[in-house]
């Protein structure tokens, strides 16, 4: 069994970590993995297409993991067993993973629908990091599709400090918000992704810690 802190899960077989690039590489892979994450979203959204399948998930993580670790796409499965220190949530066993994935896209586009944009992308961003699907990247899936549900029904912003990098920043916040929605309270979740997603906008207009952008801004 390997026990994990919240927010800082790493790809593992067995009780290895096995790393595809060097260990002084990876940050760098990281980055650049992000900016193909963005770019897939904002294709996903500007195609026209409107629903989030495994496909997209298993996308999503291949994208974020690629080139790091030797699990990009796919699911955890019995090799490895995994707890999450930091919270009383323990994810879905291997064996129930995939089902679990399709039940939470079944609500999104089920009972989730009379819910408001915003709680359906909090939902998401709780329920896969307490689903915990893959060895390693599940918080990075779970921030990229949030974003994702956020562009494709409150408005399709790209630019800026994306929503995905502004809650890594605010750490604190979110794991208190994830604990929250581990106990079933799920508005301190809903409201951070509001704040994060709002500071986006905002910077587009007035720019970086209230400067205002330059003709040549992009």
């Amino acid at each position: 069994m390997v026990s994990l802190p919240r927010a800082n899960h790493f790809c593992l077989m067995g009780t290895d970590v096995k790393l595809l690039c060097a260990p002084d590489d990876k940050a760098r892979r990281e980055i650049a993995n992000q900016a193909n994450v963005v770019d897939f979203l904002a294709e996903f959204a500007r195609s026209g297409r409107t629903r989030i399948g495994e496909s997209v998930v298993s996308e999503i993580h291949r994208l974020t993991t690629e080139g790091i670790y030797p699990c990009a796409g796919d699911y955890r499965d019995a090799r490895t067993r995994v707890t999450i220190t930091g919270t009383t949530h323990r994810p879905s066993h291997s064996s129930q993973v995939r089902s679990d994935v399709q039940d939470m896209l079944d609500w999104l586009y089920g009972e989730g629908r009379q819910q408001s944009p915003l709680r359906r992308a909090a939902f998401l961003l709780w329920k896969t990091n307490a689903i915990h699907p893959f060895n390693g990247g599940n918080d990075r899936v779970a921030r990229a599709l949030a974003y994702l549900v956020v562009l494709l029904e409150v408005a399709p912003v790209f630019a800026g400090e994306s929503l995905p990098t502004k809650l890594k920043k605010r750490k604190s916040e979110y794991l208190d918000a994830l604990q929250a929605a581990d106990n079933g309270d799920l508005a301190p979740l809903e409201t951070l992704v509001l704040a994060c997603f709002q500071g986006q906008i905002t910077e587009l207009m007035v720019g970086p810690a209230g400067t205002a952008p330059t003709a040549s801004a992009t």
